[in-house]
């Protein structure tokens, strides 16, 4: 079910390159992202790490649990989604991206994503 979930968020969302559902602790549950098979692993446990200290920072500076982030590179924007506060989602966009349109398209897919998690 999550393949499928994420196969439509990629294919709605123009200049999308992968998501990637992941656990707090690094390990992916699902991926849609052809070309990473290799690095799908190591990506997940990465963004893991980036994902619970900017999860603590925020609680500790503003009280208030983190929604999303938006990460910037040369290359693209990976939009991070928290969905349960044991999983988050990945969304890897092309410069040519719409971070509005990956947005909006995540809020749309992430009631199907936690609804499957919690089941």
């Amino acid at each position: 079910m999550f393949q499928t979930i994420l196969a439509d968020l990629v294919s709605r969302t123009p200049g999308t390159d992968w998501a990637m559902i992941v656990g707090a602790d690094g390990v992916p549950l699902e991926t849609n992202a052809p070309g990473l098979h290799a690095e799908t692993e190591l990506l997940a446990a990465e963004y893991a790490v980036l994902f619970r200290t900017c999860r603590r920072v925020t609680t500790q500076a503003s009280g208030a649990d983190l929604q999303d982030a938006i990460l910037t590179t040369e290359r693209c924007r990976i939009v991070v989604q928290t969905l349960t506060p044991d999983y988050f989602l990945l969304l890897c966009l092309q410069p040519s991206g719409l971070t509005g349109k990956a947005l909006f398209e995540i809020s749309r897919a992430r009631g199907a994503i936690i609804e499957e998690i919690t089941f």
